[in-house]
């Protein structure tokens, strides 16, 4: 981390079923990755528990239900350019969720959501911090 950076925390979500995971695609040329496949995520709220962020974040904005895990993840940092031109240090919040019900639709800013068998990862190109949390959780990708 850079201590001249301003810093912005996210809630990193996983939702796994079965054998496959739920995950999104951006257009091309979407900042800040080359990448186009995402995991979902939003911005940490303050004062307010993460799992219980992630669970209302994941129905109200793709509409499905999900149980969080309460496996403990070592926080992920990274440091890039945000959205707004702005170079930050990013700290991933990431939780396994458990999807329970709901019809995944397409959020803001994505073209699709798809899930992905857990063995066909390797076949998409995923944004580099969805790859890291992925290979610690111990998938083969």
């Amino acid at each position: 981390m850079n201590n001249n950076l301003p810093t912005k925390e996210l809630v990193i979500a996983i939702v796994e079923r079965d054998d496959v995971v739920l995950m999104r695609q951006k257009p091309e040329g979407s900042s800040p990755y080359k990448e186009t496949w995402y995991s979902f995520g939003c911005d940490r709220i303050p004062n307010q528990d993460d799992r219980t962020n992630i669970k209302n974040y994941l129905k109200d904005t793709i509409g499905i239900d999900v149980e969080v895990d309460n496996q403990s993840i070592t926080p992920a940092f990274e440091i890039k350019e945000d959205h707004d031109g702005v170079e930050k240090n990013f700290i991933y919040i990431d939780l396994i969720c458990k999807y329970l019900s709901g019809i995944p639709k397409v959020p803001q800013g994505a073209i699709r959501v798809e899930w992905i068998p857990k063995d066909k990862l390797s076949e998409y190109d995923i944004v580099p911090p969805s790859v890291k949390l992925l290979k610690d959780l111990g998938y083969k990708i």
